[in-house]
């Protein structure tokens, strides 16, 4: 089909995700505080997450102040899980309208010795279970010939960024070039396909860090900061709302500026 023009001049209603349904992967630190935010604009939003009780929890939160917030846990390596938490969300609301991919893993070790168990999982967690997902839930918007999915990938995916995290920068190219593939797959169908490519977050999966390698990262940063999940939500709604109408297969960098240069400082 040929893509519809949105000839909305609006900026309130262009960005709107006002009775949007919304299925986010992940409820922790990006994917719980976009759960929030798009549940807080008046989505129904419907968040997942492997760990028992995590997106329950987050729902709960939600709509005891009277949002529209179901939690659900899910194993996304696992397809039959994956399309019949889908279908549970088809049967109630009728449609998906946008599909937010953000669970990840990162163990470090260096790359000579990463352990085989470690890698497979990795590989499990950051890109199969993207694919599993962005299959079920495509099909569903190829049904209903709309949708808009945004998978989580990172600067990680671009320029490598630690001496230690071999599999998980394969991990991220490999979702980003998913995120193209997809685009050119289901762009007939009026589904668009992006991703957003975050630098360093401060979220729990750096709980483990030294107070040195937070001052590491943001050094390189002339914001003079890594990343908080807040900086992340703007990007998200451009993507799955009417505003990103024209814009498919991108890779969209939230870096800080961590990707455009290294410059040197010269005494004079």
């Amino acid at each position: 089909m040929m893509k519809p023009v949105v000839e909305e001049r609006n900026i309130a209603k262009l960005f709107s995700v006002r009775g949007k349904v919304v299925l986010i992967t992940g409820a922790g630190g990006l994917g719980g505080y976009l759960a929030k935010g798009f549940a807080e604009n008046g989505a129904h939003v419907v968040v997942t997450d492997v760990v028992p009780g995590r997106a329950q929890a987050l729902a709960d939160s939600l709509c005891e102040r009277g949002f529209a917030c179901r939690g659900c846990v899910l194993d996304q390596t696992d397809k039959a899980a994956v399309e019949a938490v889908v279908q549970s969300i088809v049967n109630g609301q009728g449609r998906i309208d946008a599909l937010i991919n953000t669970a990840a893993i990162a163990p470090c070790h260096p790359a000579e010795e990463f352990p085989e168990d470690e890698l497979r999982r990795v590989i499990d967690v950051n890109l199969t279970a993207a694919v599993l997902t962005s299959q079920v839930v495509g099909r569903q918007m190829i049904a209903q010939q709309y949708g808009k999915i945004v998978n989580i990938g990172s600067i990680a995916g671009v320029m490598c960024h630690s001496y230690e995290s071999m599999p998980y920068e394969c991990t991220k190219a490999a979702v980003h070039q998913m995120t193209k593939s997809l685009a050119c797959a289901w762009g007939r169908y009026n589904v668009n396909v992006n991703a957003i490519a975050p630098t360093w977050i401060m979220t729990p999966m750096l709980d483990d860090c030294p107070p040195e390698y937070f001052d590491a990262v943001d050094s390189m940063h002339e914001f003079g900061r890594m990343s908080r999940v807040e900086d992340f939500f703007g990007t998200a709604v451009y993507l799955v709302t009417d505003a990103s109408n024209f814009i498919s297969g991108h890779v969209l960098l939230v870096d800080g500026g961590w990707s455009t240069a290294r410059p040197v400082q010269c005494k004079s």
